[in-house]
This record gives structure tokens, C-alpha cells and sequence, in this order.
């Protein structure tokens, strides 16, 4: 589900300084953000806050376009969450072009390299409707606002990330509004680094936003570390690290 209103490449470099710590007291301000890809920094930012690449769960998969990203990553597993069946085909195709040819070592406890999971995240299991938009990277388990218009409505599957997240420490979300959902349905005390989509006002009705997203990291003790705007300046990719793991990678 994703919203492709980002450049192509990063536009404006960053200093790793800056990049950890974009609006450390606050949520993130997008004219504070530099204006970039989360799938382009992501790379740097695993390495220069040393931290392993286990696997990923990446909920909002769409058709796989992050996954030659994530295999620069290093990942070892992907656990790729994408509730629209219709691009089940694409992504598949993505990790069979990417993931599997590019020689990871095997993931632990003998868990599969890839899964592909064909339902929404969510706080409990369930079933619940899928708003397709007519842009359909804007699909949403909640009611888009205007102007954006739904075309059609699919009754999903809904998992928490909990019950798929064996073997993963990093978490990426984009859940188009639901991402408080989606967190409530994790257990992020088995996490490391999270990338969470935001916006500073809800485009869904009910949705999230950056500030409530931070609220939400922040009492939970996580700490953000970096932020890139999209091209739409209100959407914003923040970077979290997990209380564990922030005294390892203060400075100095």
C-alpha cells in the first residue's frame, strides 16, 4: 500500500549526525527532513548504528518495489505483508529476482528466507474490509478522505505482526492511516529499528498521525533517529530506535 509521492533518489544529503538526530524532542517536522527514499538511506543507517540484519518485516509490500533495497540491506529474511491479492504475483517476482540470487546466509532457527503474507496488519487476527483506492498505493483498512475516492472494497485477512515477525529486527510500516494498529498488534520489545510512514495530518478517517505515531513510540521508549520527507512534504518516513539498543549507538 504504498504512496509514491517520492523522488526517485535523495535530493538532499545529510551528515550521519544529522540523520540521527532528526527532531530528537519532538515529532518530525517535514521541513526539518531531508527529502528522500527511506529504501535509500536505510542501508547506511543499519551500518552506522552497527546493528545486524536478521530479516525485516515490511508491512505494505505492494509489488516488491523495496525489495532490491532490503536485499542491500543484507537481510537475510522477508517477511513481506501485502493485503491486496492482486499484487501477490509482482512481489513474488521481486524476491525471486532479487532476495533469492543474491547469496544471504540462511536465516536462524531454520525460518524461510521469504514469506509472503497475504493479509493487512493489524492489532488482533481478524478479517476487515480493504478500501482500494483508485491510486491503489493509497488502499487503506480505513476510510480515505477526500479527494481521494475508493473504487472497490475486499474483505481481507488481518494478522498481527507478532504472530510473523520470528526471526525479524527490523520493522517497516505503511499502513496508509492504520499504523497505530499495526504497533498495538507488534511485539516490538523483539524488534531493533522501525521505519514508520507518516503524515502531519490524517488523510484517513480515523488515521494516524506523525504526532500520534511519536507519542506511541516515545512511551514505549523508543527514539527517533532519522526522517525523510517525500516529495509531499507532510508524508514523512521516520526512523525509531528500540530503548535496548540506543546506548550502543549514542556517540562518543
Amino acid at each position: 500500500m504504498r504512496d509514491l509521492s517520492r523522488p526517485a533518489t535523495s535530493t538532499v544529503e545529510q551528515s550521519p549526525a544529522g540523520a540521527a538526530e532528526a527532531a530528537p524532542d519532538g515529532p518530525a517536522a517535514p521541513q526539518a527532513c531531508i527529502t528522500a527514499r527511506w529504501e535509500d538511506q536505510l542501508p547506511q543507517l543499519i551500518r552506522r548504528l552497527g546493528l545486524p540484519t536478521d530479516g525485516v518485516v515490511q508491512v505494505g509490500a505492494h509489488v516488491g518495489q523495496e525489495v532490491p533495497a532490503l536485499t542491500r540491506c543484507g537481510f537475510r529474511r522477508l517477511v513481506m505483508m501485502e493485503p491486496n491479492a492482486d499484487h501477490i504475483a509482482a512481489l513474488r517476482r521481486q524476491l525471486h529476482l532479487h532476495h533469492r540470487s543474491a547469496g544471504r546466509p540462511e536465516p536462524r532457527q531454520g525460518l524461510p528466507a521469504h514469506e509472503v503474507v497475504l493479509a493487512a496488519a493489524g492489532r488482533e487476527r481478524g478479517q476487515l474490509v480493504l478500501h482500494v483506492t483508485e491510486y491503489d498505493q493509497q488502499s487503506s483498512l480505513l476510510v480515505p478522505l477526500l479527494p481521494m475516492a475508493v473504487i472497490r472494497q475486499d474483505t481481507i485477512a488481518v494478522l498481527p505482526v507478532r504472530e510473523v515477525q520470528a526471526g525479524c529486527n527490523v520493522l517497516v510500516v505503511d499502513a496508509q492511516g492504520a499504523e497505530l494498529e499495526v504497533l498495538a498488534g507488534t511485539d516490538l520489545t523483539r524488534l531493533q529499528l522501525a521505519v514508520i510512514e507518516g503524515s502531519t495530518w490524517a488523510r484517513y478517517s480515523g488515521g494516524a498521525t506523525l504526532d500520534s505515531i511519536a507519542g506511541y513510540m516515545r512511551a514505549q521508549g523508543w527514539r527517533q533517529v532519522a526522517a525523510w520527507a517525500h516529495v509531499r512534504p507532510h508524508v514523512v518516513d521516520v526512523a525509531w530506535l528500540a530503548p535496548a539498543h540506543q546506548l550502543a549507538a549514542a556517540p562518543g
